[in-house]
This record gives C-alpha cells, sequence and structure tokens, in this order.
C-alpha cells in the first residue's frame, strides 16, 4: 500500500484494540505514509473523553491514548489547507465538511482511506480513485 489517510473511527479501533482493529494495525504497518487531517486528533480526543465519562476509561489512562493515536500518523495537515475542497465535496455529496476533510486529503495525496465508518467509505468509493 503506498499512502494512507486514518480516520478517528479507525484509530479509536486501534488504540482501543476493538474487534476487527488487526485489519486497522495491519494497514498502518504495510503503508508508505500514514496522513491525517488536524481533526483527526480532536475528534479522537472528544470519543476518548466520551468514553472516560462514561467509565470505560480511567482518568490517567486518556492522555496516553491521545499521544498513542498521534504517534500512529507520519504527517497531520492543517485543516485550513483542505477546507476549499472539503466544502465543495461536502455540497457536492451532501455530507459534513469535518468528514469530507478526510476525503480532501486522501484525494491530493492520492491515498486509500482507512475508516470504520461504513457511510464515509461509501463515499470515498465515489470520490477516491
Amino acid at each position: 500500500m503506498a499512502n494512507l489517510v486514518l480516520d478517528a473511527s479507525a484509530v479509536i479501533r486501534i488504540i482501543e484494540g476493538a474487534d476487527a482493529s488487526a485489519s486497522f494495525q495491519e494497514a498502518v504497518l504495510q503503508a508508505d505514509l500514514v496522513l491525517a487531517p488536524e481533526l483527526m486528533l480532536t475528534e479522537v480526543a472528544n470519543a476518548l473523553w466520551k468514553l472516560q465519562r462514561a467509565g470505560q476509561l480511567m482518568p490517567e489512562g486518556v492522555q496516553l491514548r491521545l499521544s498513542r493515536a498521534a504517534e500512529l500518523v507520519d504527517v497531520i495537515e492543517p485543516d485550513r489547507h483542505l477546507q476549499v475542497e472539503a466544502l465543495a465535496l461536502a455540497c457536492h455529496l451532501d455530507h459534513p465538511v469535518y468528514d469530507c476533510l478526510y476525503l480532501a486529503l486522501a484525494r491530493r495525496e492520492a491515498a486509500a482511506l482507512l475508516t470504520a465508518d461504513q457511510r464515509l467509505k461509501r463515499l470515498a468509493g465515489q470520490v477516491l480513485p
């Protein structure tokens, strides 16, 4: 595999060791370059907060997991570099801009998108080579 864009849903599965995380981990290891928009870390942080709030994570474990999430990625692309294309995709696909940041980055880098979000995966099939 060449380049890979990693979204927050895949990252959460990897750092939590959820079912099917092995296939996500293998894809990351096989990639030449792993990229993500900066929003990914904010989405992961929010998901970790929700898990901690629900009693599924101890408060002292959330920072470590966020650090692990950041270590999965080789390049974090600033969202401002992706917003124009993401907005155009959002309007075209009738899908939220924040998800379209991942699609815009994958298009720009000719990369595959690794996501656990089935709807986003279907949209990627429409706009990615």
